[in-house]
């Protein structure tokens, strides 16, 4: 594809995936496919790392993780070949997460480094960004040391106040609420930052993630029931993301624990049946490596 006007219609597409990504979830698959679609019929373009790239998470999500990973690497080999610096933070990023399932978690927390300097040196700081949240959540539940995760973690707030990307930094608040509550210090939170909490209080996917780790925090702590009330609330969110994610595997193994205890205490068959389907699920991911 050589012609101008599809070129930057292309890169449109781009800019919708990461946006739907965050925020109209049920509409990204349309446009990974129609950026594959074009990419087949109308010739590869700079931008088609970015669609086989969010195709291979949407094949991950659907259960196939091997056949995710393929087209994964389809990407990063078209990347090197065709691909524009534009996108390669993005392709990076999310590839990575991928990877994530077949490969040990720690080796690939390198990767995000890489996507973060390449998107910068061209000035794509959403890319830059979106691989800096991965590396703070993936090494928060990889089991970092806190310590080494704080010092992760700063720069990376550091430069996105500075940029004023506010939504960036409403998916990275709980984990810095996780790490003050787990260390016993006093940090200002970045929810205090004016419009971090309306994000936060109007994006469900958000909320759903901050339910998981609020239950999560108060399962550390072994405080039952609060966390028991988390819990159902985390449930009853009961939302659908078309991409695979590794920040799903603690969604998973944690609720299933915590599903596990609930069902003990309460003899309720319910959360049996939730932690039978997180065992499943978790098994299933370990057989693909």
């Amino acid at each position: 594809m050589d012609e101008p006007n599809k070129i930057m219609a292309m890169k449109f597409y781009a800019r919708l995936e990461i946006s739907f990504h965050m925020t109209k979830v049920e509409a990204q698959p349309i446009v990974t496919m129609k950026i594959v679609q074009l990419s087949i019929t109308r010739g590869m373009n700079p931008v088609s790392p970015l669609g086989f790239t969010y195709f291979g998470m949407l094949l991950a999500r659907l259960g196939d993780i091997r056949e995710g990973c393929r087209y994964v690497r389809i990407g990063r080999q078209l990347l090197d070949r065709i691909g524009s610096k534009e996108v390669a933070g993005e392709v990076i990023a999310l590839g990575t997460q991928i990877m994530c399932f077949v490969e040990p978690v720690q080796a690939t927390l390198e990767a995000y480094v890489q996507g973060h300097t390449t998107a910068m040196s061209v000035g794509d700081t959403p890319g830059a960004f979106l691989n800096s949240v991965f590396y703070v959540a993936t090494s928060f539940w990889a089991g970092t040391k806190l310590s080494v995760w704080r010092e992760r973690y700063a720069p990376a707030r550091r430069l996105m106040e500075e940029h004023g990307h506010i939504n960036f930094l409403s998916h990275i608040s709980q984990w810095e609420k996780n790490v003050s509550l787990l260390t016993g210090t006093g940090d200002s939170p970045v929810s205090e930052i004016e419009g971090v909490k309306n994000i936060q209080e109007g994006n469900p996917h958000i909320s759903y993630t901050q339910a998981l780790q609020e239950m999560y925090i108060k399962f550390m702590f072994r405080e039952y029931e609060e966390m028991k009330v988390l819990a159902k609330k985390y449930y009853d969110f009961n939302l659908h993301t078309w991409t695979l994610l590794h920040v799903h595997t603690a969604h998973t193994f944690y609720s299933g624990l915590i599903s596990s205890w609930v069902f003990r205490k309460s003899k309720d068959a319910k959360w049996a049946d939730r932690a039978r389907k997180a065992k499943f699920l978790m098994k299933k991911w370990a057989d693909c490596n």
